[in-house]
């Protein structure tokens, strides 16, 4: 047996005995933590009246998110405060931001089928690093589809991690703070980054908890893991990842460890290198899967996620009846600002992309039908996954 089957029962075995803490000392305990963390967010969970999907907009059934992009920037990245700069202007150019990315969703919307409308599209952009509230409140207003934004700090060996989120990683009872946070935009609303960190918030809430990792998890990254998983526990809010190149299994074990519910972890950015040695590693997605979480093909057609070769990995799960554990999607962002490390900046130099929103519902579906994948398979993949993953 190998360190990931061993792992993998281990964390089965776990996630078996937690039906038995609901008893005795450990449910006083898990009571009590959360009451603080309820107390210290103004958070209310669970909700009345069955499970919703919070957007940007409010909360929607679930039955009408249809075909659902789970990993995407919509409209704008931008890491200056990572570096501890100033933010790129957004003002002079936000009409535009708004008209060229409400229309290229629409062109996502437009490309559905019946049955898979009207669409939806989780935003992954996570704090402090191009997530503006409003902004994103005002692009759903112009598009058909709807949009879910994510609370989190993003975590990757390419850039540093956010300072905020560095100083709550080595503070006293740091974690629990950062939990609060997390759990206070999923239950009240975002954080406004027009103000000093944590000075103002929104009323738009997080409909998901984004966190990532770098190849090897780092102290900080798993203070944010971990933060991530009592907010979830705490909400029942999901949670969606970052890998790079591997870690993904440790994600899920973490996460699961510290209290995440599997059927609410999404492991990201499946489809090259995921076991850090492999260009295809399909028995790795089936570790994954076998936790119970999510596996995500979330940069379909991009280099080394090349259509085809995503296609023959969603097969070998499908073969391996994983069919319910498959979400999709391209990771793409309609701008991009550079030059984040400069004092000075101006709009001019934000970057316009042209991303395509289409191609998991078009080129992907074309090659898995290649490989004799059918239709309700896909209509499971991109409105049944999705819709059960993201409702609380």
């Amino acid at each position: 047996m190998n360190n990931y089957e061993q792992d993998s029962v281990s964390i089965k075995q776990s996630v078996n005995r937690r039906s038995f803490l609901k008893q005795g000392l450990g449910c006083a305990t898990a009571v009590a933590t959360g009451a603080a963390l309820s107390n210290n967010s103004q958070a209310n969970f669970p909700k009345g009246g069955g499970k919703k999907v919070q957007t940007v907009l409010g909360d929607i059934d679930p039955q009408k998110l249809g075909a659902t992009l789970m990993h995407e920037h919509a409209p704008i990245v931008d890491w200056s405060e990572l570096y501890e700069t100033a933010p790129a202007p957004v003002k002079p150019i936000r009409k535009q931001m708004i008209a060229r990315t409400a229309a290229m969703l629409d062109k996502f919307h437009d490309s559905l089928t019946e049955g898979q409308g009207p669409g939806a599209v989780v935003e992954c952009t996570p704090i402090r690093v191009g997530r503006y509230p409003y902004l994103l409140a005002d692009i759903a207003k112009k598009t058909k589809v709807h949009l879910i934004a994510c609370t989190g700090f993003w975590c990757e060996a390419l850039a540093p991690q956010h300072p905020w989120a560095v100083r709550m990683s080595v503070a006293k009872n740091g974690i629990k703070q950062m939990a609060g946070l997390y759990i206070k935009e999923i239950s009240t609303g975002m954080e406004d980054p027009r103000g000093e960190w944590g000075e103002k918030f929104t009323d738009i809430k997080a409909g998901i908890i984004k966190i990532g990792t770098s190849k090897h998890l780092r102290p900080s990254e798993k203070a944010v893991h971990v933060a991530a998983a009592i907010a979830s526990k705490e909400t029942g809010c999901p949670i969606t990842t970052h890998t790079t190149d591997g870690g993904g299994f440790e994600e899920a074990v973490l996460l699961l460890k510290h209290g995440a519910k599997p059927e609410k972890v999404i492991i990201g950015h499946q489809g090259n290198m995921d076991d850090r040695e492999n260009s295809e590693a399909p028995e790795y997605h089936r570790q994954i899967a076998s936790l119970g979480c999510y596996v995500q093909f979330d940069r379909v057609d991009h280099k080394k996620y090349e259509c085809d070769k995503q296609a023959r990995l969603i097969k070998a799960l499908l073969n391996s009846g994983f069919e319910k554990q498959i979400l999709l999607s391209h990771d793409h962002a309609p701008y991009y600002y550079p030059e984040f490390t400069a004092e000075k900046k101006s709009a001019e130099k934000w970057m316009a992309l042209d991303p395509d929103y289409t191609t998991c519902t078009t080129k992907l579906v074309s090659e898995l039908k290649k490989l004799d994948v059918t239709d309700a398979q896909i209509q499971t993949i991109l409105v049944e996954n999705p819709k059960r993953v993201l409702a609380f």
